[in-house]
């Protein structure tokens, strides 16, 4: 076969089909234990107003804080409320407590937590939301060590990296997450991701 021949008939497609890939981005993982901390799956259901269902790639990583300080208002509690009270299109994808993570929306979908619609640079089209508990009887410390973890882990999964960490308030002017900015915190989340991103590499 000619060169020609050869670039048109073998190397041409096995590029266009690497392009492809790349475009589409990875499939969405199950995450069942973050380095440590246990991933429950409670996924609300399709035909929930609160998942569109909409398919897209993962850019960012986008956090935020649940702002209810009430007891008991922990992971599962938030993934109860999701699933079976929620009465608006409000969701997102994880909420972290100090104990556990529940996962409540297929990575790869659409969920309606960056207040930007569907902009095509915006958080609801290309970030996996995470919710921090503020549950005053919980350990916000360790909430913040496991969402450091979760994130680690979705950021080697999905192939970013820590400048792919985006705040609620990148997409929006919410003051959210609200003890991390006020705080000014994100430096130190974004290294405690660092430092388990290595634990996972090694």
């Amino acid at each position: 076969m000619r060169p020609l021949g050869w670039f048109l008939f073998v190397v041409l497609p096995l590029i266009l089909i690497l392009m492809i890939f790349r475009a589409c981005g990875r499939d969405a993982v199950e995450i069942t234990d973050a380095l440590g901390v246990p991933v429950r799956t409670m996924y609300v259901a399709e035909d929930n107003i609160a998942r569109p269902g909409i398919k897209r790639d993962i850019k960012y990583i986008v956090l935020h804080e649940t702002g209810n300080t009430s007891r008991g208002a922990d992971a599962k509690k938030h993934a109860l409320y999701l699933c079976y009270t929620n009465e608006t299109s409000t969701s997102w994808h994880y909420t972290v407590d100090d104990k556990r993570i529940y996962h409540h929306i297929p990575d790869d979908e659409v969920a309606w937590h960056a207040s930007d619609r569907l902009e095509s640079t915006g958080g609801n089209r290309n970030g996996i939301g995470v919710e921090l508990c503020v549950n005053e009887d919980g350990d916000f410390e360790t909430t913040f060590d496991n969402a450091a973890r979760l994130t680690a882990c979705l950021l080697e999964s999905y192939r970013l990296d820590t400048d792919d960490i985006k705040q609620h308030a990148d997409f929006t002017n919410k003051n959210c997450p609200q003890s991390i900015r006020d705080e000014n915190r994100m430096d130190e989340f974004r290294e405690k991701v660092k430092y388990y991103q290595k634990e996972i590499r090694e």
